[in-house]
């Protein structure tokens, strides 16, 4: 497939990377990636045929965003709250400078989505007419064993002497990285894969091993790569809370930034009167699906059911909605009806 590349700055003048696929004269669509991985989840060459490819054999004019959570951009320690403010509403204005577009539709995922929904909730996108939320928005919902080490404090615990975590072997930190292996391979023991047991500790359950060919988990390092401690802290804090908190600096630091002694939270549903689908998956061990549950019924009650709709996929987990062997027969259609969905005439 031809792509061209657009570098472009965030609001705070940090670097990010747009790639176009032009597939035709649906969207311009923007994918989103998660934190700790790239764009290139949605265009896995070990795949018959990826997301990217899919959806630009449908006619979308596809754009894959590398925002400040990307392996492929430098390391910088980042919250949320920085995406939502910089990164998202640039690459919007950009994708509309270059194409003409009067408005964009987005696909987002995991904590790309929790940033995307934040940059919505303050304001920041008002030219983008319809999402697709894919496993988390608004509210957040983990499984116990990620609560667990949230209410450890285990991101804070860990900045003592790192930067990031990573489940490959580029670690500035190799003894700690040994140290890492052996106790994150007790926890998952469905393969012989460190790269997969440090993936499963990180962010949990990403994917069901019966979802994933075998080239695909052979090349996990591929995809996924180091994630700065800040955004895995403020992952933890709104993980313990269970909805979209600005970053939680301290009392005296928080008194200081935004005048009182909590974060203030992105819950304001007025901003979100746009076509929504949420789509959560039934096996999904990294967000429960009572994430989504509880934005869609959330927003419905604040605006009405006419914007919004929530799709369930059965039998597959987090990441296999993209990186799935049989997902472009499985999940592929149910992403493309989404960006598709019109609300009901009132």
């Amino acid at each position: 497939m031809v792509s061209e590349r657009y570098d472009f700055l965030a609001g705070d003048g940090l670097p990010l990377r747009l790639t176009r696929y032009p597939g035709g004269t649906k969207g311009p669509v923007l994918l989103v990636h998660g934190a700790g991985v790239w764009s290139g989840m949605f265009m896995l060459p070990t795949l018959k045929e990826n997301f990217v490819q899919y959806l630009v054999r449908h006619g979308y004019d596809t754009w894959l965003l590398d925002w400040r959570a990307s392996v492929q951009l430098p390391l910088r320690q980042s919250s949320l709250d920085d995406a939502a403010d910089h990164d998202m509403p640039a690459a919007v204005r950009r994708v509309r400078e270059i194409t003409g577009a009067d408005s964009v539709q987005a696909v987002v995922h995991c904590a790309g989505s929790a940033a995307f929904f934040m940059s919505l909730a303050a304001g920041h996108l008002p030219d983008v007419r319809s999402v697709v939320a894919s496993q988390v928005a608004l509210h957040h919902d983990v499984p116990r064993a990620t609560r667990f080490k949230s209410m450890l404090r285990v991101p804070e615990l860990l900045d003592l002497g790192l930067d990031s975590l990573t489940p490959d072997e580029a670690s500035n930190t190799p003894l700690f990285q040994l140290a890492f292996s052996k106790v994150s391979s007790f926890l998952r023991m469905e393969c012989d894969s460190p790269v997969c047991h440090r993936l499963s500790f990180m962010y949990g359950r990403l994917y069901r091993h019966s979802s994933l060919n075998r080239e695909t988990h052979a090349r996990l390092e591929e995809q996924f790569g180091r994630c700065n401690l800040m955004t895995f802290r403020h992952l933890a804090q709104m993980a313990r809370v269970g909805h979209a908190v600005r970053y939680d600096h301290g009392r005296e630091g928080n008194l200081q930034r935004y005048g009182q002694a909590r974060p203030p939270d992105y819950l304001d549903p007025a901003p979100f009167k746009r076509p929504i689908t949420f789509i959560s998956s039934e096996q999904n061990r990294t967000y429960l699906p009572t994430s989504t549950e509880r934005t869609f019924a959330w927003l419905r009650e604040a605006n009405g059911a006419r914007y919004y709709q929530r799709r369930i996929l059965r039998d597959y987990g987090h990441l296999d909605t993209f990186m799935g062997c049989t997902a472009s027969e499985d999940t592929y259609p149910v992403l493309r009806d989404a960006l598709e969905f019109q609300p009901r005439a009132q």
